[in-house]
């Protein structure tokens, strides 16, 4: 699926060339590729940092060919992750792979996984523990920001936290919770089938379109997934003096709260926390295990999957909004 600039100007192409391969990288022979919001805009409209490009950041797949040295053995399951940082600038060496001024990203500044087969550095891979785990290790680029998030957060065992938007960022974060300890998670949104799919996921709900009787007493943690700037009142409302609130959403439009709530934030002396991709960085074998053990609950998050010769439509009814959803995937032969 190729996209050739701005407007919309996306094609399915059979006979597009197969990717080269550079020393020190992979082909990886695509499994699973979820559609990111990030990607309907691009696709859309605005098209990406450069054209003709395959976009798709969140995939899976199988190691199709590889240098005689690597540590990746043809035929092995793996995740990618698609950050490329540089690795010298003074944000990688102090901050972290998102803070650097250099990068690349598979997906958008580099081809992506919205292909058959994908060329991908050997240092962006995730080894999965089996091929069994490849349609939740689709889902590996968006666990690692829900772990980043918590991370970030300084979450505590033992404490409670509410998470508005329960889509897969949302969603990842509220496992990452529960691997943590939280004594409560509960999972906010307007949406009845994000809710559905929280509820299925063993979580507590709250529809934030009604009024709030779930937490009466306060939250010590909040964190916004939902890119609104309700779900940032509500946060703020909701929340315990000296409580803590993470931001990972973010809107389309300029984010406004009232005067009240933006005094409620001070009074009640609240954290307020950005938060900006992820850091993998001694993460992988963590991250693969806690993978395996959620991958059930990260795959009740795919409402479409099709394959990639039907893909274009599903596309455009995302970009048109003709239909719900909460990931949608497109899925290539074994």
């Amino acid at each position: 699926m190729v996209l050739h600039g701005k407007g919309g100007d996306y094609r399915y192409e059979p006979d597009w060339k197969n990717p080269d391969r550079p020393k020190g990288n992979v082909i990886v022979k695509v499994r699973y590729s979820g559609i990111c919001g990030s990607d309907i805009p691009r696709l859309a409209q605005n098209g990406s940092y450069c054209h003709p490009i395959i976009l798709g950041h969140e995939f899976s797949g199988t190691v199709f060919e590889a240098d005689p040295e690597s540590a990746f053995k043809n035929g092995e399951p793996v995740a990618v992750l698609p950050i490329m940082p540089c690795g010298v600038c003074e944000g990688c060496l102090t901050s972290g792979p998102f803070h650097c001024k250099n990068y690349q990203f598979i997906g958008s500044r580099n081809d992506g996984g919205f292909a058959e087969y994908c060329t991908v550095p050997e240092d962006n891979l995730l080894r999965l523990v089996n091929d069994k785990l490849l349609r939740a290790g689709s889902f590996v680029e968006p666990m690692a920001v829900g772990l980043h998030t918590v991370r970030r957060s300084g979450f505590v065992p033992g404490k409670t936290a509410v998470v508005f938007g329960s889509g897969p960022i949302g969603l990842m974060i509220g496992i990452w919770l529960r691997e943590f300890g939280a004594n409560r998670v509960v999972m906010a949104d307007m949406r009845e089938m994000n809710l559905n799919i929280a509820r299925q996921s063993g979580f507590e709900t709250m529809d934030i379109s009604k009024e709030n009787t779930l937490c009466p007493d306060g939250i010590d943690y909040a964190f916004e997934a939902a890119g609104s700037s309700k779900a940032l009142s509500d946060a703020v409302d909701i929340l315990k003096g000296l409580g803590t609130l993470t931001v990972v959403g973010r809107d389309v439009k300029d984010a406004v709260i009232p005067l009240k709530t933006f005094e409620t934030l001070m009074r009640k002396e609240l954290r307020l926390i950005g938060c900006w991709g992820y850091d993998m960085r001694g993460e992988h074998d963590f991250v693969s295990a806690a993978l395996e053990r959620n991958a059930s609950a990260m795959e009740l998050l795919i409402t479409n999957e099709v394959s990639i010769e039907n893909a274009r439509q599903l596309i455009c009814d995302m970009c048109n909004r003709k239909i719900e959803y909460c990931k949608a995937t497109i899925s290539f032969k074994e």
